[in-house]
């Protein structure tokens, strides 16, 4: 993975930043995204502080431009693209479907699953040209089994698991290898937010046989390791990261 590049969204949560600087590591250069300019200037001191390349982008995964400059810039800064990380992420107000504001629903959709529709849409063209590239979409357990009062989330992920489903099928024959991680819980910002209460962790914590929460370091070398040109036929498949939550 030495001088490869990445495109990273969601760069400076949990699970991003650890895979940004798990990548960097691994001598990848690294295109990060994120929302919060703030933070990206944190997140580029550090990896320049450990020796790696970053670029950093701030802006929303939910406009359609931003991908596309995403890609130019990696280009322009670093010479090409071979791996895409669909990282970015929101949880949702834990309501039940028939109560969700349709705003909220339509945010919901537009951030977990259009954002990385258009990522894709972005990206794959210049690995289809290439020859080769690696996608890794995080998804989720709630996309797998369904969360009550996570509609909008769930349904979400699992669209990002039926869309990783495709892309395998979509580019098994062009070097394009496509897989997603499902997560359950993993100790990042997501566990903040004000909804997140104490009982809907120890809830959550008690469906998860290994009892604690994943680690996003965990969350990152799965990510790594699918991002790599070691996976070379495993494609449109979906990695559980559950503490043994999802056995199937």
């Amino acid at each position: 993975m030495q001088d490869q590049t990445a495109i990273v969204t969601g760069a400076c949560g949990g699970i991003g930043a650890a895979t940004t600087m798990r990548l960097v590591r691994l001598g990848v250069n690294v295109v990060a995204l994120d929302l919060n300019a703030e933070r990206l200037a944190q997140l580029e001191q550090d990896v320049t502080e450990a020796g790696g390349n970053i670029a950093v982008l701030a802006g929303d995964v939910t406009d359609e431009q931003l991908g596309r400059a995403a890609v130019e810039l990696a280009k322009e800064r670093f010479g090409d693209l071979e791996i895409l990380v669909n990282n970015a992420g929101m949880g949702s107000a834990m309501e039940p479907i028939w109560e969700i504001d349709l705003a909220d629903w339509r945010r919901d959709i537009e951030v977990n699953l259009t954002s990385y529709f258009m990522m894709i849409q972005a990206a794959v063209p210049h690995m289809v040209e290439a020859g080769y590239g690696r996608i890794v979409n995080t998804a989720s357990a709630a996309g797998m089994e369904g969360h009550a009062l996570a509609g909008g989330y769930a349904a979400a992920k699992a669209g990002v698991i039926a869309m990783t489903k495709v892309l395998g099928k979509e580019l098994a024959k062009d070097g394009v290898i496509v897989n997603a991680i499902a997560p359950a819980l993993i100790g990042s910002g997501m566990l903040d937010q004000p909804w997140f209460s104490d009982e809907v962790k120890e809830k959550l914590l008690g469906r998860i046989p290994m009892g604690r929460v994943g680690e996003p370091e965990e969350a990152a070398e799965m990510i790594a390791f699918l991002a790599s040109p070691s996976v070379s036929f495993s494609t449109g498949a979906v990695f559980d990261l559950s503490g043994g939550r999802a056995t199937y």
